[in-house]
């Protein structure tokens, strides 16, 4: 931020030709990302692409709320068939699940020919991963190299947050499953252009989550205020400092999550067919997401 242009220009160029890959951290606007991309950087964090432009009147697609629903049945842990059932009300959903459970990437030496056989096979696990990702990766098709950053956020957010629930509280997947799920969900209202309290409206959450999100109360609140920390160049670090205290995490601890959330978001882009300009042999197709661990 305190570089002008043509500055910027002359540093990223020195270090393209030393062979260095090249980070923009604290990307606050439009045109600052876009003068990156210009410059030939690789990776991209900053709060610009996680601020909501309110488009007023606008509702959720029906497919998106299908997805918004399964996500939230499958943090409530229901049974198999009342997921099938969500699943089988958009008929493009219940085909890519089909052609995902079927591609090579899962070896199976029978074809899977039913929703129920695909979700016992592909897993609960498994499949929430599929729906946050796919929930941004399908928005706006025509427009896909502009959701690349919103995506890479997201799943980067998501995976920090579960990171962090499992440091602090060792041995309790489901929290650690509710933390992916309210990192993903902090970045609903970007995506889908309105008000988090008017998505929430139409799909069903649990309180904490709805509290998390809302209002970054609990502790779900709490570690999701810590990550948007990392993104936002308007908080100080005595904040952050104050937060890593009270939820009683280490700088160091916190830094070497966030640096494995940042890999694992990368990792997701790339296998979504959305890598950040990283260039690799076989960046894999667009079915291929099973979940690094």
């Amino acid at each position: 931020m305190e570089l002008d242009s043509s500055k910027l220009l002359k540093l990223s160029m020195h270090f393209k030709r030393a062979q260095k890959m090249l980070l923009a951290e604290k990307v606050e606007t439009v045109g600052q990302f876009r003068d990156c991309v210009t410059f030939g950087f690789d990776y991209f964090q900053g709060y610009y692409f996680a601020k909501p432009v309110i488009l007023q009147g606008k509702k959720l697609e029906a497919s998106k709320i299908v997805i918004m629903h399964i996500l939230t049945l499958l943090v409530r842990n229901v049974d198999n068939g009342e997921v099938v059932r969500y699943i089988k009300r958009d008929v493009a959903l219940s085909l890519t699940l089909l052609r995902l459970v079927n591609t090579p990437v899962y070896g199976f030496m029978k074809h899977i020919d039913s929703l129920g056989q695909a979700l016992i096979v592909l897993g609960r696990r498994q499949l929430k991963r599929w729906l946050q990702i796919l929930l941004f990766a399908n928005t706006e098709k025509d427009k896909a190299h502009s959701l690349s950053p919103l995506l890479i956020l997201a799943a980067t957010r998501g995976k920090m947050l579960e990171l962090i629930a499992e440091k602090l509280r060792p041995g309790r997947r489901k929290m650690s499953e509710i933390a992916f799920t309210v990192g993903i969900m902090s970045l609903v209202d970007a995506l889908f252009g309105m008000n988090m309290e008017a998505i929430l409206v139409q799909i069903t959450v649990s309180a904490e989550i709805r509290d998390a999100l809302l209002f970054r109360t609990g502790f779900y609140g709490e570690i999701l205020q810590l990550a948007e920390f990392t993104e936002q160049a308007d908080k100080s670090s005595q904040q952050m400092i104050e937060l890593l205290s009270s939820l009683q995490l280490t700088a160091e601890d916190f830094y070497e999550l966030e640096t494995q959330a940042f890999e694992w978001g990368n990792n997701i882009s790339s296998n979504m067919g959305h890598a950040p300009a990283k260039k690799t042999e076989d960046p894999g197709s667009a079915t291929d997401i099973t979940e690094p661990e």
